[in-house]
């Protein structure tokens, strides 16, 4: 209720029409992440040899004869015993093995920074910057992106408004790749205009558009969707301690653990605003901290 008021109060100030621009980067399941393992099945049989002399030719000849053998019915209902204790075996191992193995999960952290003096807008070249240095072709792109991308808002906590967090784990890394495109479509359709992009080495950017206010960017909302090897198990956000600690694990991935990251952030363009408003219409789940609104 603090936070909504805030936002009505402020909006109240600024009544700017802007489009969203929006900056994007980062880098998409590698083939060796998206790609499943294949096992190989060896397959053995046994043979029977024999050997005799040639009455005719006087010559040894040798053959090699497939031998199957029905033995007593004893032996026959020991056999069924057998495969059957062997599948419920590979049945338990199998269970076991699924239901302890690590799993893919996919992770998205919104943030909203806040300030009316501008100085906000600092985080935003600091994205801006990195998205232009950045390689995102390889996994070491992306953890350079994660790093730098936490980095860049733990210098701006003090500006920090809300926050919101999701973390779901799949059954596998196809289902994981799947919540991943979604998640990211999602947040980049929010934008009006791709401004800056950097996404799986595709660069673009536009050229900045003529002022459309006179205001600082009060509002600044930066996305971080993450694809790891296993679940983080990060903790609820309800303070700003906990994001400090949440930003710290994502910027913290050894590279070998990430299968993919993007960050999108908005607005992009420095000319832009961010209304009030369109935050309330884009990023309803935005909870703002309690350590902060009380």
């Amino acid at each position: 209720m603090a936070l909504s008021l805030l936002l009505v109060l402020i909006a109240l100030f600024f009544h700017d029409t802007a489009a969203a621009s929006g900056g994007a980067m980062g880098g998409s399941f590698s083939s060796k992440a998206s790609s499943s393992s294949r096992s190989r099945r060896v397959y053995s049989t046994s043979y029977t040899t024999y050997a005799y002399r040639d009455s005719c030719f006087g010559s040894r000849r040798i053959y090699t004869v497939h031998q199957i053998r029905m033995g007593s019915r004893g032996d026959i209902h020991s056999f069924f015993i057998a495969v059957f204790a062997l599948g419920a075996m590979v049945v338990i191992a199998y269970t076991l093995y699924d239901r302890y193995r690590p799993k893919p999960s996919v992770i998205k952290l919104q943030v909203m920074t806040f300030a009316l003096d501008g100085k906000a807008c600092s985080l935003q070249q600091d994205l801006n910057h990195v998205a232009l240095k950045a390689d995102t072709s390889t996994q070491d792109g992306y953890k350079y992106i994660l790093e730098e991308s936490a980095k860049a808002l733990l210098r701006h906590s003090e500006y920090w408004l809300s926050s919101h967090l999701l973390e779901r784990t799949s059954h596998d890394g196809k289902e994981a790749e799947t919540l991943f495109y979604d998640i990211s479509f999602e947040e980049r359709s929010k934008f009006d205009e791709e401004t800056l992009v950097n996404i799986d080495n595709h660069q673009e950017q536009k050229n900045t558009r003529e002022a459309v206010s006179t205001s600082a960017n009060p509002f600044i909302v930066v996305n971080v969707i993450v694809a790891t090897d296993g679940p983080l198990k990060l903790s609820p956000v309800n303070s700003a301690t906990d994001l400090k600690d949440i930003l710290k694990k994502l910027g913290g991935l050894a590279k070998s653990e990430i299968l993919a990251a993007h960050v999108f952030w908005t607005p992009q363009d420095e000319n832009d605003h961010l209304s009030a408003e369109r935050v309330f219409q884009d990023y309803p789940l935005l909870t703002g901290f309690k350590d902060k609104l009380d």
